[in-house]
């Protein structure tokens, strides 16, 4: 009887730990997600504001609206820390009535975990600004 008791403390014990080391791994990806949201949201704030109002899938050399030789490649995809990413899409903002922030949905290469942020963008000089980023979950 002792063993058995013994062998169930272990076992839950384990279980325990696979669960936990699960939960961690599991915030460290949505770490680096919110990271590399945190990453793109300043490059369409800077020298890449001209993708702001088209769609991830127009963001394909030329891109209408840039700089030439502005290489849409370097927002598409990146890392933060060890984690490589990519713009899975975005949705550009809608103003006016039927006003809604961007849709930013983004992946991590290696897990394949994904998440989706909303993109507030307003107005700046010259070029729109994103001004805050906010995860929408899975």
């Amino acid at each position: 009887m002792l063993l058995l008791t013994s062998l169930s403390v272990q076992t839950a014990a384990l279980q325990g730990s696979a669960l936990a080391a699960a939960e961690l791994k599991q915030r460290q990806q949505e770490d680096a997600l919110d990271s590399a949201a945190q990453r793109v949201a300043a490059q369409l704030s800077g020298a890449y504001a001209c993708l702001l109002p088209q769609a991830s899938a127009d963001w394909v050399m030329p891109v209408a609206g840039c700089a030439p030789g502005l290489n849409p490649a370097m927002v598409a995809a990146g890392q933060v820390g060890e984690n490589d990413y990519r713009v899975v899409g975005w949705t550009p903002a809608l103003g006016g009535k039927a006003a809604r922030p961007g849709e930013l949905r983004l992946e991590l290469s290696d897990a394949g975990s994904q998440r989706l942020y909303a993109l507030a963008v307003v107005p700046g000089d010259g070029a729109p600004l994103v001004r805050s980023v906010r995860g929408l979950g899975r």
